[in-house]
């Protein structure tokens, strides 16, 4: 079974919380405050790997930020640090409400190793509190989406 049908049907349980769940090589955690049917309210999304994926750092980012779609805003790559291994992908036009700045951030690694992280960030738009992550909404058909879109044909 693939990663995305194991997904499917793990989600489809509309059990109280997160899970994890390992297939194909992936090891996917959903961090979740709430979960119906439906849909999840996430803390959280993490992929990892324990070898590195084939595609280099820059081509797995750019890939990630033009397919991920099933976000509120699509995603922008802001930065590769070739180096370290680390690739920061954020909201293109993060959503202002409230007199707060709220957007997506996904921390892509690819070292001797392979992890992606998405969450969603709360900032003030004066600057005057630090930011803070916040839980957001995701439909299950948008989760599964947005893994796939991750992994790829890795």
């Amino acid at each position: 079974m693939t990663l995305e049908n194991m997904l499917r049907q793990e989600l489809s349980d509309s059990a109280l919380g997160g899970f994890h769940l390992d297939a194909a090589e992936w090891r996917l955690t959903v961090a979740a405050e709430k979960r119906d049917s439906l849909s999840c309210a996430l803390n959280e999304l993490a992929l990892e790997r324990s070898t590195p994926i084939k595609e280099e750092l820059h081509a797995w980012a750019t890939r990630v930020a033009e397919r991920v779609t099933g976000l509120i805003e699509p995603l922008k790559l802001v930065e590769v640090d070739q180096p370290v291994g680390k690739a920061l992908l954020r909201s293109e036009t993060p959503t202002v409400r409230d007199g707060k700045t709220f957007y997506y951030e996904l921390l892509l690694e690819r070292t001797n190793r392979t992890s992606a992280s998405l969450r969603r960030y709360a900032g003030d738009r004066n600057g005057g509190e630090k930011r803070a992550a916040v839980p957001f909404v995701l439909t299950n058909d948008a989760i599964v989406k947005v893994v796939a879109d991750v992994v790829g044909a890795n």
